[in-house]
């Protein structure tokens, strides 16, 4: 019986030193130091077409068990905008351990542009037609593109000044406003008109058609606006500028431009484009011109 105690103590004491070695040699290979990334460069700069692979270019990760695990690199996420073209993009990389390691620099787009409003028909409606419209179908004669986004059209969003209503002809100011996925936003202020169709004036104007309402240019390049008059619209009728019976009955008539616009300064400007027929009214088309800084 004696015997039989000693042996039990025995193998006791060896099961105990050898669960203390297991444990000991566990601690020893249990890996607690996570990776590591490096990148070459503070900032990185591509173009908006970059495959995502190019993001990548001169980062490194390694760790001291599983070695060089740069190949498992994941961009972990973008921050808006912080400048024109420049936002902070945050990469992460995780070991065979499940230790994770980040790193943060700038991407910078070397040919990016923020997001366009475009308008290929003037703001010009009649009191009857706009009575029981809403804004999202005044939206609707406007589109919205991103270098980075591409169609953004739905994002659109639209600010009636005053009221927010339209309370029969005159002039109503508006904001038509849209931003990407980088929080860049575009915001263009412009003017609506309204006309009654019963006024007998209205019947007589003759309005400049311009293939762009809304235009846009950089800091220092004037626009040569007279390129953009297309022709010439009475009531629901459009002539060519070329168009004979245009040249017949209103010889001697030309589109005056009074162009708004400080081509030095960043801002929306409006310009005027006036045609006064021979012994008629004159009728006046706007432009929004852009300058971009």
């Amino acid at each position: 019986m004696r015997k039989l105690r000693i042996a039990v103590i025995i193998i006791f004491i060896v099961t105990a030193g050898l669960f203390a070695a297991y444990q000991v040699e566990t601690r020893l290979r249990t890996d607690n130091e996570p990776p590591t990334i490096t990148s070459e460069n503070e900032s990185i700069s591509v173009s908006v077409e970059a495959e995502e692979s190019e993001l990548f270019q001169g980062l490194k990760a390694e760790d001291n068990v599983d070695g060089d695990i740069t190949a498992d690199i994941r961009i972990a996420s973008m921050s808006n905008f912080t400048d024109t073209g420049k936002r902070d993009i945050t990469y992460v990389v995780f070991d065979s351990s499940n230790h994770g390691a980040t790193l943060t620099r700038e991407l910078v787009y070397t040919d990016y542009t923020p997001p366009r409003i475009t308008l290929a028909e003037p703001l010009r409606f009649d009191t009857d037609v706009t009575e029981e419209w809403s804004i999202s179908q005044f939206l609707q004669m406007f589109k919205a593109t991103d270098c980075l986004d591409g169609d953004i059209t739905s994002q659109m969003r639209m600010n009636i000044g005053g009221n927010g209503y339209i309370d029969g002809a005159g002039t109503y100011p508006i904001t038509v406003q849209v931003s990407n996925s980088g929080g860049d936003v575009t915001s263009v202020s412009m003017e609506m008109t309204i006309v009654d169709p019963q006024d007998d004036q209205e019947s007589e104007k003759y309005y400049p058609v311009l293939s762009e309402y809304i235009v846009y240019t950089k800091v220092g390049q004037p626009l040569s606006l007279g390129d953009y008059v297309t022709g010439i619209q009475r009531g629901s009728q459009v002539y060519e500028l070329n168009d004979p019976i245009l040249s017949e009955d209103l010889a001697g008539t030309a589109v005056n431009i009074a162009d708004g616009t400080d081509y030095n300064t960043p801002g929306t400007y409006t310009a005027e484009f006036s045609y006064t027929p021979p012994e008629g009214v004159t009728a006046t088309t706007k432009m929004t011109v852009v300058v971009e800084g």
